[in-house]
């Protein structure tokens, strides 16, 4: 309980509210002395408002209206209750000022509070000095508690808008993988596996490998020009543009390289409404039973064949940019497939996926030749899926490989042996009437 307090005028008037703690009763003279000190030395007495109590009856005390504690103590050892009530003050940044007739000792818990500690002996006038020194910085310390608690709302706003954004991004990256195959075919012996790491949440690269019938295999590979949501919302453009089969009535004709990519620029020109977004891409149509292949590109980097006998072709993209030029053509190159023959189509993310050594972050932006090698090094493996293993090692393998530049996509196809095909004797009369083909 308090032992003192200030009667109902002082309330009316005070301005400033003290608290003047004493560790044991047989101080309470002693600080009725001194609170008699500091009214009277105090140039505005109706200003100060100074409440006496006991450290053991302060334990449920709020301390919302305290401006300032002022402890009075001998000098000895500290009762147990004084450091939690210490605590409690220095929590709510109270400041603290300590008085005794004898020097504490070192780690008194006065220290620990960052109490100002002097003799209680000292003049009037420096005393009440230090303490219109520590009621003006509590001022200050005041006005920045409310800003940073301002700034804290602030913080957690913004943290929970940042949280609502990762969300949204895992939900559009969920979203986007969608529309990559959820499995990827082989036919005939011809076999194909695929690498797709996005450099952030999205990516500006789509591809698709698709079996069109019983024969041909489609596969495509576009990459949007930009990073980020604007490059992945192109990607989602392209694929509902890309056409790659007709089918009317009972029969279906497979597109040509060339003509897909010439639906494709104009359906992205459609769509986009001309805001001058544009891609590249590569599309290759493969008959895995005869073992040929068309392929057409749209300014995208040269696709590798590479030979079984070792030699190392490059199939160049000679169209132009896709969504620039309305009803621009492409042409198509024709290509005899062996047995043992890989293909690599990729995205140009890979000249910047393997920097030199010892070079600075600005450098390591610059795109390099390097994975000419790290393709050709690959290339000793004649599954699909284990060229994939091998290029992830290696660029996992590279420093920075964290922060990749830019979306990567790779591409691997294998032919193999040309598979038995098996007989079709079994068929009934009807199946083989229900489609025709045209190429």
């Amino acid at each position: 309980m308090f032992l003192h307090g200030p009667t109902e005028g002082m309330m009316a008037m005070a301005q400033r509210h003290l608290m003047l703690v004493v560790l044991d009763e047989r101080l309470i003279p002693g600080a009725e002395h001194l609170r008699d000190r500091l009214t009277n030395a105090w140039s505005q007495s109706s200003s100060l408002e100074i409440e006496l109590g006991l450290v053991d009856d302060l334990r449920a005390v709020s301390f919302e209206s305290i401006d300032a504690v002022i402890f009075l103590d001998e000098g000895g050892e500290a009762p147990s209750s004084l450091l939690g009530l210490l605590t409690t003050i220095e929590e709510k940044s109270i400041p603290v000022i300590a008085l005794s007739e004898q020097p504490f000792n070192q780690g008194n818990p006065y220290e620990f509070a960052g109490a100002i500690v002097e003799r209680v002996s000292v003049d009037d006038h420096q005393l009440t000095s230090i303490l219109r020194g520590v009621l003006h910085r509590q001022q200050e310390i005041t006005r920045l508690q409310q800003e940073a608690h301002i700034a804290q709302r602030y913080q957690s706003g913004l943290r929970n808008q940042i949280t609502q954004m990762h969300e949204e991004m895992h939900l559009a990256a969920v979203v986007q993988r969608e529309f990559l195959p959820q499995e990827i075919p082989s036919l005939h012996g011809v076999s194909f596996d695929a690498l797709w790491r996005p450099a952030h949440y999205v990516s500006g690269d789509i591809y698709d490998i698709a079996r069109l019938d019983e024969d041909h295999i489609g596969v495509f590979l576009a990459d949007a020009a930009g990073h980020g949501v604007p490059a992945a919302l192109m990607t989602m453009v392209i694929h509902r543009s890309l056409i790659t089969k007709e089918i009317k009535d009972s029969s279906y004709r497979l597109l040509s390289p060339s003509e897909v990519m010439t639906r494709l620029n104009n359906g992205m020109i459609r769509r986009q409404c001309n805001n001058g977004r544009f891609a590249t891409a590569v599309y290759a149509l493969i008959n895995c039973r005869e073992r040929t292949m068309a392929i057409a590109g749209a300014g995208h980097p040269a696709s590798k064949l590479l030979r079984v006998s070792g030699e190392h072709l490059e199939i160049e993209s000679a169209g132009s940019l896709l969504g620039i030029f309305e009803d621009e053509t492409f042409e198509q190159t024709e290509i005899a497939l062996e047995a043992g023959d890989r293909l690599l189509l990729f995205s140009d993310g890979f000249e910047q996926a393997f920097p030199h050594d010892a070079i600075d972050q600005h450098q390591r932006r610059l795109p390099t030749e390097r994975y000419h090698e790290e393709f050709a090094a690959i290339s000793q493996q004649d599954d699909p899926a284990a060229m994939i293993r091998e290029i992830k090692r290696r660029l996992d393998d590279e420093a920075g490989s964290l922060h990749q530049v830019d979306d990567l996509t790779l591409i691997c196809m294998h032919a193999g042996p040309l598979e038995q095909i098996q007989p079709t004797t079994n068929r009934k009369e009807s199946d083989n009437k229900q489609f025709s083909i045209t190429l």
